[in-house]
């Protein structure tokens, strides 16, 4: 730690009022916590407020230790640096540290940690968060608060603070010599760093424009875009303001050399003015480029006004910042609508796994599918078994009526290529795009849409078309990507609904008695011991009833085998409708059925008995032509776990012995298992 003379010797530099402001504002521009330490590590300004995420990880004895560890060595090796430092830190954190050097005084401003994306993060926390005492249960919190900057954006991050706060110091330690440039730099700093990524960018384009009107007196100012080989104007201010603001000016001249040479650039050669397009009243031009990923998109353009070398210098510094700014919000508004995107994608992903039926899976896929690309229309089309044919499986914003008897073979019409090809097609306009060539039907709103083959491997399997955005506005690759990725998950899902049904349908066939259609003895045993276990884990009770038809080989005797099929259909069917939706019912063997009532003791056990005896009795009422009875019924056994037994073998005996004790006792009636 620095002696107390050498900390005060710090704060006289530092001029910490004014640069605590800065700071604050600059950390608001970046959305990250700024801090500013000594040479030794002590701190000289810390944040207005701390990272929320960092806190939690320093409420940690192993996070606060792995940071402070962490801070001392990277303020160690970034003061003998001259570009700062990008470091990865505790909980896999990248944070920047850049060096600051004034009057042979060296500081280092310190920012806050990001994660290079929401995956990097979500690996962290599910991986090691317990270890730093973070609870599994927030992720989903820490996932919405977290930074997330790639790394290209974070390290430019720390070379515009760096850039902003060595100007600012190197200007006001030029001292009484340059005050004037020192004050119009702080509030030059002051303004930008008051922009907030939320903002519309006409509205940063304002204080830009305020700027220059306001501290450098200009005459006229605007802030123009490249389209094509022309710039438009954005923002226009000044006496000649109605004149500029509808003039479109040729990217030639001294306008074409600031964009090629990316710097600022002079003229008041009227030959030269005047074939960019500008009035006769403007006599001089000032250029400044503004570049945004890597292209010179806009110009600020300075006309009629004297500007001195310094003004020059920080006008140049202030387009670059505002470069910065501009670069740093399209990340910030591609990162939110990115994440926009993928938590509708995942919403909807997981809507996709929910759905297991065929038909009602090709509905869900054309709505989902209609809704990311903010679309009315759209069409889903699946290969026939058997044939070379598509046929239209869900269809939006069109009659699926008329769409049911159309076939599309495979190669033929757009939807046949795509699927032929295996390869997506987006289309602008259908009328003038030479691959399809097709006069725009008027019911449609655009000749745009997007045609996406739904593929498992190298496997085609059907295709997405989809059309008509709401707004009337063209489909954009964004658009493409977010369908394409859907359209992986959707195959998925057709895939795992086909093997689904079949696997289904097979299953059924193994775990079901070909007669009654009811559970067979196989799957009763299975289920019974997944009741017991639950049971055992969460000390709960559950009852098994065996259920006996009355005098059945009599009946089989007198009455025929068929007629005895019969019966046993019927019963199986009042059994099915007179238990209870959790009970399991299954055909034992012979004329006997079993039945497992989860979490239900003997007394509620009793009632479900006898109201399926009850409904058998009174509902198989016939005059059979040589049995010798008016009725068909039932005697039923009921056992209780754990009080009647703890084990398959004990409970059905159980069971079996409370049956046969109630046939002894005349048949057609319900009796408890009792020792």
């Amino acid at each position: 730690m620095r002696g107390n003379a050498e900390d005060i010797e710090m704060l006289e530099i530092l001029d910490l009022n004014n640069v605590s402001s800065i700071l604050n504002h600059l950390s608001n521009l970046v959305k990250l916590s700024l801090s500013i330490y000594g040479e030794k590590g002590n701190v000289i300004l810390a944040p207005a407020s701390e990272d929320k995420f960092l806190s939690a990880l320093k409420a940690s004895q192993r996070g606060r230790d792995e940071y402070n560890d962490f801070l001392k060595g990277c303020i160690e090796k970034t003061v003998n640096k001259r570009d700062g430092l990008v470091a990865k830190g505790p909980a896999g954190q990248h944070y920047f540290f850049v060096p600051v050097h004034v009057n042979n005084v060296t500081f280092v401003i310190a920012a806050s940690g990001v994660y290079l994306s929401s995956k990097e993060f979500e690996d962290f926390y599910l991986r090691d968060g317990r270890s730093y005492d973070l609870n599994p249960e927030e992720l989903e919190a820490w996932s919405q608060m977290v930074i997330i900057r790639d790394y290209a954006t974070l390290r430019e991050t720390a070379q515009h603070i760096q850039t902003m706060v060595n100007q600012f110091f190197s200007i006001r330690y030029e001292g009484d010599l340059n005050e004037k440039k020192f004050k119009l730099t702080k509030t030059i700093l002051s303004l930008i760093a008051d922009i907030d990524l939320d903002m519309q960018v006409e509205e940063i384009y304002d204080i830009v424009v305020d700027i220059l009107l306001f501290l450098f007196n200009v005459d006229n100012v605007s802030v123009m875009i490249k389209h094509d080989d022309v710039f438009s104007p954005q923002r226009v201010a000044g006496r000649l303001r109605l004149r500029l603001q509808s003039m479109t000016l040729k990217g030639a001249g001294i306008l074409s050399e600031a964009v090629e040479k990316q710097r600022h650039i002079y003229s008041d050669n009227m030959m030269e003015i005047l074939r960019l397009g500008l009035p006769d009243e403007v006599i001089s031009v000032h250029a400044f480029p503004i570049v945004t990923k890597d292209k010179i998109t806009r110009l600020m353009g300075v006309f009629n006004s004297r500007l001195s070398q310094d003004d020059v210098d920080i006008i140049t510094e202030l387009c670059k910042v505002v470069s910065f700014i501009l670069r740093l919000r399209d990340f910030h508004d591609s990162y939110e609508k990115r994440k926009k995107d993928m938590d509708i994608l995942n919403m909807v992903i997981t809507r996709l796994n929910e759905v297991k039926e065929p038909e009602e899976l090709y509905e869900t896929i054309m709505d989902m599918s209609v809704h990311l690309a903010h679309a009315e229309r759209g069409s889903l089309m699946l290969m026939e078994n058997g044939n070379s044919y598509l046929s239209i499986k869900a269809a939006k914003g069109i009659n699926k009526k008329l769409l049911k008897e159309i076939k599309i073979k495979v190669g033929e019409g757009v939807a046949g290529k795509v699927f032929g090809e295996g390869i997506p097609l987006m289309v602008y306009d259908i009328e003038k795009d030479e691959r399809v060539l097709l006069p725009r039907k008027p019911s449609y709103k655009t000749g745009s849409f997007v045609s996406i083959p739904l593929k498992l491997g190298e496997k085609t399997i059907g295709v997405l078309n989809i059309s008509d955005k709401v707004q009337g506005e063209v489909f954009s690759e964004e658009d493409m990507t977010l369908l394409g990725s859907f359209a992986s998950y959707a195959s998925i899902a057709l895939e795992r609904s086909m093997y689904y049904s079949l696997v289904g349908h097979l299953r059924e066939l193994s775990i079901t008695d070909s007669l009654t259609g009811l559970f067979n003895k196989r799957y009763f045993e299975e289920r019974f011991f997944e009741e017991l276990q639950r049971s055992e884990r969460h000390n709960l009770s559950f009852s098994l009833a065996m259920l006996d038809i009355d005098d059945f080989k009599l009946f089989n005797d007198t009455e025929g085998h068929l007629s005895g099929d019969e019966v046993l259909k019927n019963i199986a069917n009042i059994a099915k409708e007179s238990t209870r939706v959790i009970d399991i019912i299954a055909r034992f063997g012979g004329e006997e059925f079993a039945i497992i009532m989860p979490q239900t003791e003997k007394d509620e056990a009793f009632f479900v008995a006898e109201r399926i005896r009850k409904s058998i009795r009174e509902q198989l009422s016939h005059t059979w032509k040589y049995f010798p009875k008016e009725r068909i019924t039932v005697t039923v056994g009921v056992a209780t776990f754990p009080s009647d037994g703890k084990g398959m073998k004990d409970l059905i005996q159980n069971a079996d012995r409370a049956l046969y004790r109630g046939k002894k006792d005349g048949k057609d009636r319900t009796l408890l298992y009792s020792k």
